[in-house]
């Protein structure tokens, strides 16, 4: 079996139009996709731990560094060529933010880009979670105990009478 080219429909470049101008983000090389997709999962770690109620200790802030951090995702994410054209053509910063948080959304989740285009359109709003996600995460693999019981027999069966008297 022979599988289409994977530059075909792997490859396709993210298409985000500012001011009338259409920038294409590459998708990003292994290095950069692993350093992305590492970073993504720091994220969720700790949007976890908040969601549980744990308390974000410094070793977890100091994954996420400062600006510099920041700046090298926006980098990576949008790739330095288009983030150096978007610096050139005048863009917002604002809008490089969003365009380059959008890029790490798409680089990093595997959804067909409806969590990128979901941030993109609302105008940076941070993505919530669908409802089949959100299920997911708080349902067991192997369900647990139910207080439902099973529907008995339809067979005719009835139960058994005490004892019969017969007359003899």
């Amino acid at each position: 079996m022979r599988f289409a080219d994977a530059h075909e429909s792997l490859e396709e470049p993210l298409e985000l139009p500012i001011r009338g101008k259409v920038y294409e983000i590459p998708p990003v090389d292994a290095a950069d996709g692993i350093r992305l997709q590492s970073f993504m999962a720091d994220l969720q770690d700790m949007a976890r731990k908040q969601q549980g109620g744990d308390e974000i200790t410094e070793d977890d802030a100091v994954k996420f560094g400062g600006t510099d951090s920041l700046e090298e995702l926006e980098e990576a994410s949008l790739t330095k060529p288009v983030r150096d054209q978007m610096f050139a053509d005048g863009v917002p910063l604002r809008v490089i933010q969003v365009a380059g948080m959008t890029a790490f959304y798409w680089q990093t989740i595997q959804d067909g880009g409806e969590t990128a285009k979901a941030y993109w359109e609302s105008g940076g709003k941070a993505p919530k979670p669908n409802r089949a996600q959100r299920r997911t995460a708080t349902r067991t693999q192997q369900g647990g105990a139910t207080t439902t019981r099973k529907q008995g027999s339809r067979t005719g069966t009835k139960p058994k009478a005490a004892a019969s008297k017969t007359k003899g």
